[in-house]
């Protein structure tokens, strides 16, 4: 088989840590890579010294103070109605995240 040819069943889902199979796939068997990290762990992440995004980091969770105004008013021009249902819902109801 050559590397030209997928070796892999269409439609497959491979679940939990798949570095070692991602190596082994033929990219002409890949149409998309969806990634889920594990989120909700209440720490930030940081990329690693010496890689392309070195220096870079995320906090896992996603909260109201996190919104930048310039996206609310992009949203507010792009769709109105989505704007409309955010400013609505703000600040309503408790978080789903266990405070600690």
């Amino acid at each position: 088989m050559s590397n030209t040819e997928c070796n892999i069943d269409n439609r497959t889902i491979f679940l939990h840590d798949n570095l070692e199979i991602l190596q082994g796939v033929n990219s002409r068997c890949i149409d998309l890579i969806y990634l889920d990290p594990p989120f909700n762990k209440n720490k930030k992440f940081t990329a690693p010294i010496g890689s392309s995004a070195e220096g870079a980091e995320f906090s896992d969770i996603f909260r109201e103070e996190d919104v930048k105004e310039e996206w609310l008013q992009t949203i507010q021009e792009d769709r109105p109605q989505l704007y409309q249902y955010l400013n609505g819902i703000k600040g309503v109801g408790k978080s789903y995240i266990k405070e600690v």
